[in-house]
């Protein structure tokens, strides 16, 4: 498996506090077409952070039901193709060093979003949460748009998307 990791700290292992992980989903239909998240001036893939007790493929499976309203099997799962570390200090202003780990997934389905199943957080509401359909032969270009977002946190999503999507190979 690939992976990038950021650490502008110079931060060890031994540094760090704790962890948190979180899953991404490549939602990928015979139409080669990627649903993605569009919210707050940014985009991003369908996912979310594993919670206590929780599997990865659990966590795709919630986070793509709350967030598409799509039920997925396991057999449309892949395994992880790439890995993004974060070593971050003071972890939003915490005090703590928290290695922050991505894993990306591809997940094949026909199946189509079910609005009236998403459950949408009040941040996601307030921003605008919706859905689209981006080609992959035009991904890159669409995505690419991001990286100069006004806001750091799209510019940032955006930057991972890419290089995560560079990586795929389907």
């Amino acid at each position: 498996m690939k992976y990038k990791i950021f650490n502008d700290d110079n931060l060890t292992d031994e540094d760090m506090d704790g962890s948190v992980v979180r899953v991404k989903a490549f939602i990928i239909n015979s139409n080669d077409e990627v649903i993605m998240a569009s919210s707050n001036g940014g985009v991003q893939l369908i996912g979310g952070h594993v919670e206590d007790g929780e599997s990865e493929v659990e966590t795709l499976k919630r986070e793509i039901m709350e967030e598409a309203g799509i039920e997925i099997s396991n057999d449309e799962i892949s395994e992880v193709f790439y890995e993004v570390r974060h070593y971050m200090k003071n972890y939003f202003n915490s005090g703590e060093n928290i290695l922050a780990v991505i894993h990306y997934y591809v997940v094949r389905t026909d199946k189509l979003p079910d609005l009236e199943k998403v459950h949408r957080t009040s941040q996601e509401k307030r921003y605008a949460f919706e859905l689209k359909r981006i080609p992959l032969n035009s991904f890159e270009e669409l995505i690419g748009e991001h990286l100069n977002n006004e806001k750091e946190i799209n510019r940032v999503i955006a930057g991972e998307t890419l290089e995560a999507f560079r990586n795929l190979s389907l």
